[in-house]
């Protein structure tokens, strides 16, 4: 079946195509000449969006304590442009995948949230490279993608291995099984996915192909795949995992923990704020 979802991701099809604000966003974001005025401009085309980036700059998890922001210039200015674009894909990105119902999107969208949190947390801790800091909370939110392009391409045929073939009963990895039976897994087909369609960086979408991966060279520096895997391991270490899961349980390896030199105590402290984080999102889109 392999060919055939190849085939069916190269037509697109009704995949969703890059929010169109996204898209002006990131182009506005690698122009040299943009400034805090540009991107409001942009923002404020879209009152929804101009409302929950206020809402959101004022949040605790996000305003450190500083004064609070009137309007999307003095947002802009709090967040810096780079965390309004992250903030931007969180809000805008689920949206484009609405259709699906073959599992819970809210609990879709909150690990991956959460790992996003967690990949930035960890990469600002352990990385130096900046072109890894800065695709990091990216990597993070949108490292489970394919799952949803495996519900878009074959919705029937995934649906029933969700559910007539009760996965959640399985020892095996989720990766695993889609390879079994798709002969493609959710980290290949969103890695294709989002470097076809969605035209992400490259350091994305090579993270985005390996985040279940679990190696550690001690002699070398740590990367951002190994950070994207140990911050999925961590987010569902402390259940905060998404709906199409088996038995099989992922943990943050020893290697990892020796060679970045990260003590339980600072593991706690990013889940903690994560999930503060977390309910800075989930306050907003209750509202």
């Amino acid at each position: 079946m392999r060919e055939e979802i190849l085939a069916s991701l190269q037509q697109k099809g009704d995949l969703p195509p890059l929010p169109k604000v996204l898209l002006a966003l990131q182009k506005l974001k690698n122009d040299p000449d943009c400034n805090v005025d540009d991107i409001a401009r942009l923002i404020k085309a879209d009152m929804v969006l101009t409302g929950k980036l206020v809402t959101l700059s004022n949040n605790v998890f996000f305003s450190a304590g500083r004064e609070k922001a009137e309007d999307i210039e003095e947002a802009i200015v709090r967040l810096g442009i780079k965390m309004v674009l992250d903030l931007c894909y969180s809000i805008e990105v689920p949206k484009s995948f609405s259709k699906i119902k073959s599992f819970d999107q809210t609990q879709f969208w909150r690990h991956s949230l959460a790992v996003g949190y967690l990949t930035r947390m960890l990469a600002n801790e352990l990385l130096e490279d900046e072109a890894s800091l800065e695709a990091s909370f990216l990597a993070g939110l949108m490292h489970d993608v394919g799952i949803l392009v495996f519900d878009y391409l074959v919705p029937d045929e995934y649906f029933d291995f969700l559910h007539k073939k009760d996965i959640s009963g399985s020892d095996q990895p989720l990766e695993s099984l889609e390879m079994e039976t798709f002969g493609i897994n959710h980290q290949e087909l969103g890695a294709l996915f989002l470097k076809k369609w969605w035209e992400l960086p490259a350091i994305v979408t090579g993270s985005v192909t390996t985040h279940h991966e679990d190696y550690t060279d001690p002699n070398k520096n740590i990367t951002l795949v190994e950070v994207l895997s140990a911050a999925n391991k961590l987010a569902n270490e402390n259940e905060i995992s998404h709906p199409v899961m088996t038995k099989y349980k992922e943990i943050t390896s020893e290697e990892f923990m020796k060679k970045s030199g990260l003590s339980q105590e600072q593991l706690d402290f990013f889940m903690d704020q994560a999930r503060i984080g977390l309910l800075a999102f989930d306050c907003l889109f209750e509202s």
